[in-house]
């Protein structure tokens, strides 16, 4: 019991610190663009992690770990590669809606990559998940999603987010005899360098703010706290819940997100209500059994 208890608090502070780059990830808009910020934060991570990371570590780096961790670093790039591409040609409401399948994904490709298959119980917690995130979002938005119109930006997105859920999958696949300082490492290091060519190239170099202070206090949060932190509270809980149910507690971003947004609006805090009751009814089937 009380190793569950842990496990769940673990991962409300990773879902917590997730939902906190939503928000913060906005006030970087002014003085960067959405590419070279990621790049920044993940050459940033990458030094700042470099003197906590033993010789041990680089010792232990050999062809067969440099190409796992290659591969998984090249999903979590193309994730915000195809994000920065399809908000050209959608918006960011539809992107937040197709968001909400990735529990789904990891479903489908643990059963197909790990041979695991999801109990019953635990699909049925998905599909009310994905119910439950999506009514929170459409509570507290104006706007009409005509999904008769499909959009190029909602298949790039699409795409995005199967790369993001093999990601996650693939690290629970090879690197479980990896430490979750070192996977952590690895991750940002291969991927800063596969990100520097997009950022001398797409990154806008001469007109990012870099004397604002508001850009490095910024910076630095979605560094620290949403990089490397994230990454390594995802490392740690990957080995001791799965993917599926790491993946499961993103259904509370939605409801992270709007809650202090519409606490002040008591009919938008009333009409996402029924959404966030279903987001807990969806983590209580999916938590009763998982690997």
């Amino acid at each position: 019991m009380k190793s569950v208890l842990i496990d769940n608090f673990t991962l409300l502070l990773w879902v917590s610190l997730m939902a906190s780059s939503f928000v913060v990830s906005e006030q970087l808009i002014p003085f960067v663009n959405p590419i070279a910020s990621t790049a920044l934060r993940f050459i940033l991570a990458t030094m700042l992690m470099m003197p906590f990371i033993g010789k041990t570590s680089i010792q232990q780096l050999n062809y067969k770990i440099l190409f796992h961790y290659s591969v998984i670093s090249l999903c979590l790039v193309l994730f915000f590669i195809g994000l920065f591409e399809a908000l050209k040609t959608t918006n960011a409401m539809r992107t937040s809606v197709i968001y909400t399948l990735l529990p789904l994904m990891s479903v489908v490709i643990t059963y197909i990559a790990l041979k695991q298959v999801t109990a019953n119980r635990q699909i049925a917690g998905f599909l009310v998940g994905t119910l439950g995130s999506v009514w929170v979002l459409l509570s507290v938005t104006q706007e009409k999603l005509a999904w008769s119109e499909w959009r190029l930006g909602d298949s790039i997105f699409l795409a995005a987010c199967c790369c993001l859920a093999l990601h996650v999958i693939l690290i629970k696949k090879w690197t479980t005899d990896v430490p979750p300082m070192s996977g952590a490492f690895y991750i940002m290091l291969l991927g800063s360098i596969i990100l520097l060519p997009f950022l001398i190239l797409f990154g806008d170099l001469a007109n990012i703010a870099w004397q604002q202070t508001t850009f490095w206090q910024t910076l630095l949060y979605l560094t620290i706290f949403t990089t490397i932190a994230t990454f390594l509270l995802q490392q740690h809980l990957l080995k001791k819940v799965g993917p599926n149910r790491l993946l499961a507690f993103t259904y509370l971003i939605p409801s992270l997100v709007v809650i202090p947004q519409v606490i002040a609006n008591s009919s938008q805090l009333y009409s996402a209500l029924p959404g966030i009751m279903l987001t807990f009814l969806a983590l209580y089937l999916i938590s009763a059994k998982y690997q």
